[in-house]
């Protein structure tokens, strides 16, 4: 049983930001109100950002009427983060680093805050509200824009001596394949992520300009070019999985963000390549699954890091 929160939950993405209240119950449930978002647009600076999340807070305060009748305030964050206090080391994407995040809003709204990498808190959301309640073990995958990882382990967030684990957008799956943000080469998340469907489906159409979910839409509406383009990427994504499989033996790997809600154009490729890429006599009950927070993961997992 958890104890029931009120949490002012905070989403940080890499171009969009979420702001909700979030009432928590004892058994699990989450409800949200005074839903607020924002586009963010590129090259915000710390500044920027903090002025965005407190314009959106007191909004969705405003919208709710509760002022300052909160626990906490759970703020997920787009990059590395130190959970002990809230601080956003670094993030690739926009290149914010050592940003006090936590405490700036601390000081701000009086209450105490809560701030994990935002794959991390989904991880965390999925085992305290989602499919993986009695999982004690598994994986969590973001696939949007870019490609994440979030382990739990023991029923505990796992981050690795340095902070980093299951950077899963980072398995090589593609010799000499395309540049990575990283700087390397072949990276799960140059081959797999919203972006490469799109230019992948370019190649072999001319088309251009488009978004993952414009390619998702032409492959409902059965077009040839736009199913293979989902069927390689869930090969690629399977490919990766079976990787971390063999590596962790867990119970579970859940799929979530925003490409992962066209889970069923890439669920076959996935699952065939990763049956035949794991030692399937360990591995053989693995679960692949969507995961059951929805569009609002982000929110949910700002609501569970109080419970941390």
């Amino acid at each position: 049983m958890l104890q029931p929160k009120t949490i002012l939950a905070v989403d940080i993405g890499g171009s969009k930001l979420l702001t909700a209240l979030a009432e928590v119950s004892a058994g699990g449930e989450v409800s949200f109100s005074g839903e607020v978002r924002r586009e963010l647009a590129a090259g915000l600076g710390k500044e920027d950002i903090l002025a965005e999340v407190t314009a959106a807070c007191d909004r969705t305060l405003s919208l709710t009427g509760a002022a300052g009748n909160f626990d906490a305030l759970g703020v997920t964050i787009p990059g590395l983060a130190d959970p002990k206090t809230a601080l956003w080391i670094y993030a690739p994407f926009s290149g914010i680093r050592d940003f006090p995040i936590g405490a700036q809003l601390g000081r701000i709204y009086a209450k105490p805050v809560y701030g994990e990498n935002d794959v991390n808190a989904c991880a965390w959301a999925e085992h305290l509200f989602g499919a993986c309640r009695e999982t004690g073990d598994f994986l969590w995958v973001t696939v949007s824009n870019g490609i994440g990882g979030g382990l739990v382990l023991g029923g505990k967030i796992f981050a690795g001596h340095f902070g980093c684990a299951a950077e899963f957008g980072h398995l090589k799956v593609a010799d000499g394949g395309a540049l990575c943000g990283c700087g390397g080469r072949g990276c799960l998340e140059a081959e797999a992520a919203g972006p490469a469907i799109a230019r992948r489906y370019a190649r072999l159409t001319g088309k251009e300009g488009l978004s993952a979910r414009d390619v998702a839409e032409a492959a409902r509406r059965g077009e040839a070019e736009a199913l293979e383009v989902y069927r390689k990427t869930g090969e690629l994504l399977g490919k990766g999985a079976a990787a971390a499989a063999n590596l962790l033996n867990p119970e579970a790997i859940v799929f979530g963000g925003g490409v992962a809600e066209s889970f069923d154009l890439f669920a076959e490729g996935l699952k065939e390549k990763f049956r035949s890429d794991i030692m399937t006599f360990a591995n053989k009950n693995v679960r692949i699954l969507k995961t059951e927070l929805g569009y609002n993961a982000g929110l949910f997992a700002a609501a569970s890091l109080p419970y941390r």
